[in-house]
């Protein structure tokens, strides 16, 4: 009788594993999707993550031919930025941080950002486009596109206290560059 009780009591207890297994699973996913998971697309380099890791070695190859024939410079109030720059894309918004540069680089209210661009003999480019998105980590609410055309400056406001991305693309002639750079925003 004991012998019997207890293949019972196995079979009981792996019957509660189990149930209990399948319960976490349920919630977990209707936890998710009421929290909107996946629906909110990342917008690296203006494009959708499935082209970009589809065409990330080309975009690589891309940047490395635009910076043998161009400087660049970004100017966030006041803060200098040298080079196209996309290594942020391999960081997690809280490694800003515990960093000491490209923090706090937008502010609560007015901004302004300049881009400045000479080929490799200091001559300034004029003829060039410049697309640009700025846009919150957690939401595309807030989101802030900014479209140069032959010009070096804009001014923008920010609403909202949080982490940023900021990336784009540069088009010169038949020239890609693509920046991706990750910050905050400070009162």
């Amino acid at each position: 009788m004991f012998k019997k009780f207890k293949e019972n009591q196995i079979f009981f207890e792996i019957w509660f594993i189990g149930l209990g297994t399948l319960a976490m699973i349920i919630w977990t996913t209707v936890m998710a999707m009421k929290a909107g998971a996946g629906l909110d697309e990342d917008s690296a380099f203006l494009s959708n993550y499935h082209t970009v890791d589809k065409d990330f070695n080309k975009i690589m190859k891309s940047n490395r031919a635009f910076e043998s024939k161009y400087n660049i410079k970004f100017i966030f109030n006041n803060n200098e930025i040298i080079g196209l720059t996309y290594k942020d894309i391999y960081l997690g918004q809280r490694s800003i941080a515990k960093r000491k540069s490209r923090k706090n680089l937008l502010n609560i209210g007015k901004n302004n950002l300049t881009i400045l661009i000479q080929d490799k003999h200091g001559k300034t480019i004029k003829n060039k486009t410049i697309d640009l998105l700025l846009t919150q980590a957690i939401t595309h609410d807030n989101d802030i596109k900014l479209n140069f055309k032959n010009e070096d400056k804009k001014n923008f406001d920010i609403e909202a206290l949080g982490y940023w991305n900021i990336t784009g693309v540069i088009t010169i002639g038949d020239n890609n560059g693509y920046f991706y750079i990750k910050t905050n925003a400070k009162k």
